[in-house]
């Protein structure tokens, strides 16, 4: 065992992007969610695009960005119903261009480097309020089923989309690459603060004490909604059917004072126990070779 704390979170780490490319992106996970939403409560629709776009235009309020940059033509093509909202576009386009905070004259969009703090909130934000109108027409408890059946569909289509790999020998897949990928990852775009639990090759835990997922949707202050809109799909439990390494949280920082996130071969460790909490609380804050002393 190994234990290894790293504080990387930095609101001010840069990156860069295609503007058509991460409007896309999001109008097709918009597009998602509402077409699942239509198979389900197809009578409410019309409601629902309404209130989300008010949703949106409450935020930007008067901001309107030069819409004119970018190609649509490419951006609408796997469009399902959004495509047919040219209004809702235009606003969701302003919504992600001022959350974004772009700078002003910007003549190019093919790739511009910014706070990469601001392209996981702009993302994160327009989620949320694809959840948010849902509560909004529905109440919560409504929403919060509605939601997790639309997860499901979500998770459903991905899949079929992008079958999980299949592996000749499972018991040989380790963590060691996915765990290099996210150290670099983590300290290049200063997405966290946290304290990595290494058991061997095909089992780690990491503890998480700041997390981007939580601090871009904190100053809402609606952890529920936050949680279900930024974290459920990876907790949903159809999410690990057919995957090798498959993971679990039981808390989250939307609603705790660290996440526990653990990832396991199941092939290796079927089932794996998650580690407690009392273990993973003093993580970061006690000496790693006592914490192994005791828990071993």
């Amino acid at each position: 065992m190994k234990i290894v704390s790293c504080k990387f979170f930095n609101t001010e780490a840069k990156s860069k992007i295609n503007l058509n490319e991460f409007i896309k992106s999001n109008f097709e996970q918009t597009d998602a969610v509402i077409k699942h939403f239509n198979k389900l409560k197809s009578d409410k629709l019309n409601e629902y695009l309404q209130t989300f776009e008010k949703r949106l235009g409450n935020v930007i309020k008067e901001f309107i960005y030069n819409n004119g940059l970018f190609d649509l033509g490419p951006i609408d093509q796997n469009l399902k119903i959004l495509n047919k909202y040219p209004e809702l576009k235009k606003v969701i386009i302003n919504f992600i261009c001022k959350l974004l905070e772009l700078p002003e004259g910007l003549n190019s969009i093919e790739e511009i480097e910014i706070r990469y703090f601001n392209i996981r909130r702009t993302s994160s934000h327009l989620s949320y309020y694809r959840v948010k109108t849902i509560e909004d027409i529905f109440g919560k408890d409504e929403a919060t089923k509605l939601y997790q059946e639309i997860v499901k569909y979500l998770i459903k289509e991905r899949k079929e989309q992008n079958p999980p790999e299949m592996h000749e020998d499972p018991k040989k897949v380790t963590r060691i690459d996915s765990r290099e990928r996210v150290m670099k990852q983590y300290r290049e775009l200063g997405l966290g603060d946290f304290t990595i639990v290494i058991y061997d090759d095909y089992k780690e835990l990491y503890k998480f004490d700041r997390c981007i997922v939580h601090e871009v949707l904190k100053d809402i202050n609606d952890p529920d909604i936050a949680y279900l809109s930024s974290c459920y799909t990876n907790d949903h439990p159809s999410n690990n059917e057919g995957h090798t390494i498959h993971a679990r949280k039981t808390q989250s920082l939307h609603h705790s004072d660290f996440c526990d996130e653990f990832y396991w071969n199941n092939a290796v460790y079927p089932d794996a126990k998650q580690p407690s909490l009392e273990f993973t609380k003093k993580l970061g804050k006690e000496d790693p070779n006592k914490l192994i002393k005791e828990f071993l």
